[in-house]
């Protein structure tokens, strides 16, 4: 039973892994795509502002509207734009210093 349970925690951390992973490629690309449309903006501080807010701001002009402004859709908007990628960050870190500690 105790290794059932292990096998689908690593199942569940490398399947959250992948998504995140996945997610922090589209919000990579989302920076990119917003720095190039705000790169000759002279709002300063503004500007910096409008490219983070482009993964969230993207994705709700890309769907043509179907997804609003609503609390709840910008929560999991958040959180697959920045939280996620923040996992995917983290976890590498982890597995790569448990690489390091094995080898």
């Amino acid at each position: 039973m105790e290794k059932q349970t292990a096998t689908w925690k690593k199942a569940l951390f490398w399947c959250g892994y992948v998504i995140a992973g996945i997610c922090f490629l589209l919000t990579i690309v989302a920076f990119i795509i917003g720095f190039i449309h705000h790169m000759h903006d002279t709002g300063g501080w503004r500007s910096v502002i409008q490219i983070l807010e482009t993964p969230i701001t993207g994705f709700i002009k890309m769907t043509g509207g179907y997804i609003g402004k609503g609390i709840l859709e910008v929560i999991f908007l958040v959180i697959v734009s920045y939280v996620l990628p923040i996992f995917f960050c983290f976890a590498t870190y982890r597995l790569k210093a448990k690489r390091r500690e094995m080898a």
